[in-house]
């Protein structure tokens, strides 16, 4: 991924709208791009900062958006965790159907 695709990312990832795939390759190339890193800050000040002062809530944007993105990181984990588990279980109960079928064959 580049800076403008990042970049064009950046709401989406805000606003908590990207599917997994798109997800692990922002978090990939913003841990690497200092400059996208600061896009995603200044954006995310912006946004968030703006809604929180409407709230009138007291906050730490850095901070938040720190645990967001631990947050997303631990998110793509457990949905590649169960995309596995899902592949296993299709590749099983092919298995199983191949043995059946195999087995009525035979009888």
């Amino acid at each position: 991924m580049d800076c403008k695709q990042a970049e064009k990312l950046i709401p989406d990832f805000i606003k908590g709208e990207m599917e997994t795939r798109a997800a692990k390759q922002f978090l990939e190339h913003v841990k690497k791009c200092p400059s996208c890193k600061e896009e995603l800050s200044i954006q995310f000040l912006v946004t968030v900062g703006m809604e929180r002062l409407e709230d009138g809530d007291a906050f730490n944007l850095n901070d938040e958006l720190s645990a967001r993105l631990q947050m997303a990181e631990s998110h793509i984990k457990i949905r590649q965790r169960l995309q596995r588990g899902l592949y296993y279980f299709e590749v099983i109960a092919m298995l199983i159907v191949i043995l059946v079928m195999t087995t009525v064959v035979f009888i």
